[in-house]
């Protein structure tokens, strides 16, 4: 008698956008969580510092992280756009970023101490070879994102990111802070190099979990000048898009006072470098709250109140770091610029992705991320102010920066969920 096959049960739609949704928290939280030890805002600004390094390669720090990560993704989309597949293309070069910490980390501990332009120089290198990394994996990674979590999840599912990614980095702050309190430099750098290595090292491992169960829709392959001509249709045909970039645009230069924050406590308070791991601990805080509400605000009432949201509180960090009086009230400036720095990037592209049919949601991501990446080069001059008029002048130019931006965001700019066809 023959034997019947036995046919395989076949997971439900539902319960794949379960376990999705679940890894996906999991993996984010954990790679946030991470950002306590190698934090780009406040414990990077101190190591360069310690390492030697002048107000304007601290100023260079902004310009390699951003400009490294956004300048790839509109090179690195035309490729992603041809693949039905975009899982793998977001493990490989993720798994590629995360070792790149690990060699920071190992240059730190083996050379820190040394004190010289080329172990700074070989820092800042591999820092914006991070960056670099980090740019090519996130077209894939976000069209991943986008593909397998609904479109009104996307904000909540962020939100509990963030919020317990937070919670992790709130609670790996507490440790950072032991560290530096307890080692010496460059080993307590180079420990929070290795602990990150290893959270993000997970991280990936649990993104291979998730269930990519459908192919994408695909754009054909073709020349690369076609597909750069084909990029200054995009944004003739949007002008929609165009308006949402502009602001943005304002809207990244409001930032550049963040990688002068903990540089401006250290050198005019003559704060103990302690002090870095009480602003981690409260910047990464506020994001365990603030992110499940801006998640809320982004699903209930859409990407542009909650874009409006995380502008005006980078707007309220400039102008109190004028104002603060002492490096304890400074502490403030940290919480918010945390609930900026924990919602605006992912807010802005679930905004730009709306503007798009699904198919071209990589070359719209990468696209205004190229486009934006010219904007960062605004930290060099930030470092240029500070050495011609001091801290606050770079402080001043957040505001007006905030100020414009706002204001054609808020006049401009309308939400692609809310547009009539």
């Amino acid at each position: 008698m023959a034997e019947t096959a036995v046919t395989p049960v076949q997971t439900s739609v539902q319960a794949v956008e379960r376990r999705n949704i679940v890894f996906n928290i999991v993996e984010g939280a954990v790679y946030i969580s991470s950002t306590a030890f190698v934090n780009p805002q406040t414990v990077v600004p101190a190591l360069v510092a310690r390492m030697g390094g002048s107000n304007v390669e601290i100023g260079m720090l902004s310009v390699l992280s951003y400009v490294g990560v956004y300048i790839p993704q509109v090179f690195a989309a035309r490729y992603v756009e041809t693949l039905p597949w975009k899982k793998p293309w977001s493990v490989f070069f993720g798994t590629g970023q995360r070792v790149i910490v690990l060699l920071m980390g190992l240059l730190i501990l083996i050379f820190g101490n040394w004190q010289s332009g080329n172990v700074l120089w070989g820092f800042l290198f591999l820092f914006f070879l991070n960056s670099f990394m980090a740019g090519v994996t996130t077209p894939g990674w976000f069209d991943l994102f986008a593909k397998i979590t609904a479109t009104k999840k996307r904000g909540r599912l962020v939100g509990f990111r963030n919020s317990l990614g937070g919670l992790g980095a709130f609670l790996g702050g507490f440790v950072l802070t032991w560290l530096l309190a307890t080692f010496m430099f460059p080993v307590s750098y180079a420990i929070g190099f290795f602990i990150a290595f290893l959270l993000q090292f997970s991280s990936i491992i649990i993104q291979r979990k998730l269930i990519e169960s459908e192919p994408s829709p695909v754009v054909a392959p073709r020349p690369f000048m076609s597909f750069l001509r084909e990029l200054h249709g995009v944004i003739r045909a949007n002008p929609e898009f165009k308006r949402f970039l502009t602001a943005s645009a304002f809207l990244v230069i409001a930032m550049v006072p963040s990688g002068f924050f903990t540089v401006y406590v250290l050198k005019d308070f003559q704060a103990d470098e302690s002090i870095v791991g009480q602003y981690t601990l409260a910047m990464v805080a506020i994001q365990v709250v603030s992110a499940l509400v801006i998640g809320f605000i982004t699903d209930r009432y859409g990407n542009k109140l909650a874009f409006i949201c995380t502008s005006v509180s980078m707007l309220l960090a400039s102008v109190w770091a004028i104002l603060a009086p002492s490096p304890g009230w400074f502490t403030l400036v940290y919480i918010f610029f945390g609930i900026t720095l924990g919602a605006e990037v992912m807010v802005r592209y679930n905004m730009a992705i709306e503007y798009c049919p699904p198919q071209l949601r990589p070359t719209f991501v990468g696209l205004m991320n190229t486009l934006l990446a010219p904007c960062y080069l605004a930290g060099l001059a930030g470092g240029v102010i500070s050495d011609l008029v001091g801290y606050k002048g770079v402080f001043i130019l957040g505001i007006l920066a905030s100020l414009i931006g706002g204001y054609i965001l808020i006049t401009k700019v309308r939400d692609p969920r809310h547009m009539t066809a």
